[in-house]
């Protein structure tokens, strides 16, 4: 790359960079961490505390009790230094770690398309049906049936459009995301603590510790010895954020102004953000003492958010809810396509009456509800910034229309989830997104990876061992990807072909 003393920094496949100095940020402290600085990591983790969490944790409990738990603390390890390292491209550019991989060869065009592809496939919108699901549960009195379709369908609807007034408004999208999810993560959190002490015995606390670390043998686990591969793929992806998820975090890093992303701008809400703007690129800041300093101050608010908030959010998010499934959902029972918002809501009933029924449905509405709301401006967002950067004619639009091409694509969003309602089952659709979703996790963290040794200079690129972490995310998910494909379609549907 060029020098960094010069007035330009070459950008590869995109223009390059003009260079000024890093915006002090706020001196770290604990307390105003909270108060001023929180919000990418709560935003991040209200989008991943459904279905991981929620679903799928749940789910494979259900199946194995906690001895594969061990999975999530690789997945959450693993995805928290993709998390971090997109995040550090984004404090010294300011831009979002997708527009990183539009500057790589063979081009912007080839890299906006390549990952659009890819991701069209994993948008199903399981998480509005799923959350539906509760809400017509709590409406009819008993976990709806296949018979009960329309029904669901139609909260769901009302999900959807309660999803889009909320990023309708607040001047920054990002403004209005934060507030919400914020809530709700308190919310569920602090009702699943209360249950979980009161009603879950010690035993069963001890149960799920040990499964975060016990690391038990995979070909031990089950009634026939075997695996189900594709629901513990798709646990291990979304047991954190999965997908694009975790690059998209810094969108979030970058609408809330950390690093130099105070001088890019953010995605405007359709209502009362006449007076915001986004630029299509960054800027780098010079390597200096000074700069590196401040550097080192952000960094301490990127330790603090991702591992204090976002990884202990996630383990928590996964551990109360499986404990509720091992203490009240019978062993080996397997979630059905209906029943995945309150599957531990019978067994709550049966110990604490009724009342329970309703506030776990409650519960797994809002938590499903967040994860949906993080999709409905997860996608739009996704491709927003993927064409703002990377296609030449979004890039002679004026720095406040932005906005004209996020709400178009989350119209064509909102549709497309009204007609996959009718294609597919709530849980199938989780499970095919997380599929997709791990398959995306290996080819971003070597993406991201690649950018950071690239494009940033010498004294912030990463230490070694999160370059090696990256490549070990590759490969764990790698692994799961393969197996999968051999387990779910090689082996039931291909090989009988050829005898």
């Amino acid at each position: 790359m060029a020098d960094t003393n010069d007035e330009r920094v070459a950008g590869g496949a995109l223009p390059d960079w003009d260079v000024t100095d890093l915006p002090e940020p706020p001196k770290y402290q604990f307390g105003k961490a909270f108060r001023s600085i929180l919000g990418p990591g709560i935003i991040a983790l209200g989008g991943s505390i459904g279905s991981g969490e929620w679903l799928l944790g749940p789910a494979i409990t259900a199946q194995y009790g906690g001895t594969l738990l061990w999975v999530a603390t690789i997945a959450i390890l693993l995805q928290v230094i993709l998390n971090t390292e997109a995040i550090r491209y984004t404090l010294y550019t300011g831009e979002p770690m997708l527009s990183g991989y539009m500057r790589c060869k063979p081009g912007a065009p080839f890299w906006a398309s390549f990952y659009s592809g890819i991701n069209f496939f994993g948008i199903w919108p399981g998480w509005a049906m799923t959350a539906a699901t509760a809400l017509a549960a709590a409406w009819l009195g008993y976990m709806p049936q296949d018979a009960d379709g329309g029904t669901v369908r139609i909260f769901a609807y009302l999900i959807f459009f309660a999803c889009l007034g909320i990023v309708l408004f607040g001047g920054k999208i990002y403004n209005a995301l934060e507030k919400v999810q914020l809530f709700m993560v308190i919310w569920i959190i602090s009702y699943l603590v209360v249950i979980d002490l009161f009603m879950v015995p010690p035993s069963v606390w001890w149960t799920t510790i040990k499964g975060f670390l016990g690391f038990e043998a995979l070909q031990s686990q089950g009634e026939s010895g075997q695996v189900d591969w594709l629901l513990l793929g798709a646990f291990a992806a979304y047991a954190g954020s999965g997908g694009l998820g975790n690059v998209t975090i810094t969108n979030y890093v970058r609408d809330k102004g950390w690093g130099m992303s105070s001088l890019v701008g953010a995605i405007p809400s359709m209502i009362g953000g006449q007076n915001v703007t986004l630029s299509h690129w960054g800027k780098v800041f010079r390597i200096t003492p000074e700069n590196l300093t401040r550097f080192k101050e952000w960094w301490k608010y990127v330790r603090f958010e991702q591992y204090g908030i976002w990884l202990i959010g996630c383990f928590i998010g996964i551990a109360l809810p499986a404990m509720l499934t091992i203490a009240f959902v019978p062993a080996g029972q397997e979630m059905d396509q209906w029943s995945a918002a309150g599957f531990q809501a019978d067994g709550l009933a049966r110990e604490g009456g009724r009342v329970m029924w309703y506030l776990t449905l409650v519960c797994g509405f809002w938590v499903l509800f967040s994860t949906q709301l993080g999709g409905v401006d997860g996608v739009p967002r996704t491709y927003t910034d993927i064409i703002w950067t990377g296609l030449k004619r979004a890039r002679n639009l004026g720095e406040h229309n932005a906005k004209w091409i996020y709400y178009p694509i989350l119209g064509v969003y909102i549709l497309w989830g009204v007609i996959a309602m009718y294609l597919a089952k709530p849980f199938f659709m989780i499970l095919v997104s997380a599929t997709i979703g791990g398959y995306l996790l290996v080819i971003t963290a070597l993406h991201t990876l690649y950018v950071n040794r690239k494009f940033l200079p010498p004294e912030i690129q990463p230490p070694m061992w999160k370059q090696v972490g990256l490549v070990l995310c590759a490969g764990f998910y790698s692994v799961f990807g393969t197996v999968t494909v051999w387990q779910k379609v090689l082996v039931p549907y291909v090989f009988p072909i050829f005898g």
